[in-house]
């Protein structure tokens, strides 16, 4: 029950996160900066997916560290982690950027999604909110898993 009731919050606050994100990305961003993005989230993920989960959360930005301490961060990503499985596959499937729109905190945000393979759930998807720090560093500011029932369940 426990369990299940962190999953719930840990959803409840990304789809909080995306849903005043993502209506507001109404652009592609330069290439520079979707590179800057795109490396702060493979490092993120690849923390994650090596469960360097207290490195994921000190890599992240101040945004996700008031939302969720170093204890609830890593309880709830390896609880989620480890119902997914290992990851076997990840493609970059789309990319989004929006600056001081005013549906969302004051701020630079890329958001990118993920079309992502797991073990224990073969079709997911993976969507990351990174936030520009004052220090010009994209760091995570959402992390979201949406996925389909494991096969033979």
């Amino acid at each position: 029950m426990i369990f299940k009731n962190i999953r719930i919050h840990l959803l409840l606050i990304a789809t909080s996160l995306l849903l005043i994100i993502v209506p507001a990305i109404n652009k592609a961003p330069s290439q520079q900066v979707a590179e800057n993005a795109l490396a702060a989230a493979t490092q993120f993920l690849f923390l994650v997916d090596t469960e360097e989960y207290v490195q994921s959360w000190e890599a992240s930005s101040a945004t996700l560290k008031n939302i969720l301490s170093l204890d609830a961060w890593h309880e709830q990503i390896a609880d989620i982690r480890d119902m997914l499985g290992p990851i076997i596959g990840r493609e970059q499937r789309d990319i989004g950027y929006t600056r001081n729109d005013p549906d969302v905190p004051l701020g630079e945000y890329v958001v990118l999604t993920f079309l992502s393979q797991f073990r224990d759930r073969p079709l997911a998807v993976e969507t990351i909110t990174l936030k520009l720090g004052q220090d010009d560093e994209w760091r995570v500011a959402g992390y979201h898993v949406q996925y389909g029932d494991p096969p033979n369940a």
